[in-house]
């Protein structure tokens, strides 16, 4: 790998990293929450992607998440009895997210709050858990990560943020918006029609690559989602495959856990430009099947399969349309508001 992706590993860093997903994935042995995903987002998103530590910044960070769950789930609530008009309020939803988007950094922002609005939605369409008890499990994720990051820094200093140069914010054309909205409400529509829950963890590329107005872009979403979502699939089977018939021990899957964390956390601070997002995408994408679908009486290695076959087939269906979108151009032509 050439030296401009590789650097020297940060000891401090991957202590970090490693103490709060840990004990962030860990706090579910005791608090036995009924929703898991987020003792997996949460912790990977405080320990990767966050640069201020204070209780407010990581409320700054947190809340929106929370706060488009609570919406959808009450629009959701109110129009229960109609599908469309869900649907129809979701792509009004997409439409204004994007349109807020106009910088690298806001549309970073927008992911997650877009894929728990599809959590939410197809959840409340198709899942008996009560979606009251899906809120709250996410809030008791919340702090609880918070507290745990709290804790992690009375023994470490984390790590010092990278100062990034000022974005210029760039004009959100109708054309970026037009693709955005149909690409994820196609998506949305075929999940509330179809009893698929597991797939709708999948959504996340389609999210994430219909946001860009670039093919070099677009491409480059694709090929982290392989690496990060089907590579960290991959990495969850092998690991729960050396456990078979050990992870029901509290001590060998948390001596187990806490080493395959480690041993991302040193790729990921060793790594520099973007395959360094790469990596902490894949911390993402190995956590959360561990925290989905191990549990003392399963291995999960079907449901983990499963979601790594439905995302290759999501992948696919972008390559598919990539053409489409892009044609023989290099980027999309926009169009004069």
């Amino acid at each position: 790998m050439s030296n401009d992706v590789r650097g020297p590993i940060n000891r401090s860093e991957v202590a970090w990293i490693t103490a709060i997903v840990s004990l962030g994935m860990l706090a579910q042995l005791w608090l036995q929450l009924g929703v898991t995903a987020y003792l997996a987002l949460y912790p990977v998103m405080a320990a990767t992607k966050l640069s201020d530590y204070t209780v407010r910044g990581m409320l700054k960070a947190f809340l929106p998440i929370l706060a488009v769950a609570c919406v959808a789930l009450f629009i959701d609530q109110i129009f229960s009895s109609h599908p469309a008009v869900v649907w129809c309020i979701s792509l009004c939803f997409f439409d204004l997210a994007r349109r807020w988007a106009d910088t690298p950094a806001k549309l970073g922002k927008i992911y997650i709050p877009l894929l728990n609005w599809f959590l939410v939605i197809v959840f409340a369409q198709h899942s008996p858990i009560a979606m009251t008890d899906w809120v709250r499990d996410m809030g008791v994720s919340m702090l609880t990560t918070i507290v745990i990051v709290k804790f992690v820094m009375l023994f470490l200093t984390p790590p010092k943020a990278n100062v990034s140069a000022p974005m210029v914010s760039t004009p959100v054309t109708y054309q970026t918006r037009v693709i955005y909205v149909v690409m994820l409400g196609i998506g949305l529509a075929f999940l509330m029609m179809v009893n698929l829950i597991a797939a709708t963890f999948c959504m996340m590329p389609i999210i994430v690559a219909a946001a860009q107005s670039q093919r070099v872009n677009y491409e480059m979403v694709i090929r982290n989602c392989l690496q990060a979502h089907v590579g960290g699939c991959a990495l969850a089977m092998v690991f729960i495959s050396l456990l078979a018939g050990q992870h029901s021990y509290n001590l060998v899957y948390i001596v187990g856990l806490t080493s395959l964390v480690a041993m991302i956390a040193v790729w990921i601070s060793g790594s520099r430009g973007g395959v360094r997002a790469m990596h902490s995408e894949a911390m993402l994408g190995t956590m959360l099947p561990l925290q989905l679908y191990v549990s003392a009486s399963d291995l999960g290695l079907q449901d983990t399969y499963f979601r790594a076959k439905s995302m290759l087939f999501v992948l696919a269906l972008l390559v598919v349309c990539q053409g489409i979108i892009y044609g023989k151009s290099a980027s999309i032509t926009h169009h004069r508001n």
